[in-house]
């Protein structure tokens, strides 16, 4: 059962993930009505940023985020 629980919140979490990407996009499409393509890299941006606060800088995780 524990297992089973496990895995519905990691179902959740990857679909929040998937969801938050895709508003990202509509949002983006909607107001230039174009695709944009460096979507990707701005999301992978922010996440090394928080990396290098969370790890070199020592902060913790929810101040880096």
């Amino acid at each position: 059962m524990e297992l089973f629980i496990a895995r519905v919140f990691d179902g959740f979490s990857n679909g929040a993930k998937y969801a938050i990407i895709a508003l990202a996009l509509v949002m983006i499409y909607k107001a230039t009505t174009l695709i944009n393509f460096a979507q990707g890299e701005m999301a992978m941006f922010g996440a090394f940023i928080v990396l290098v606060l969370a790890t070199e800088q020592g902060l913790p995780m929810w101040v880096a985020v």
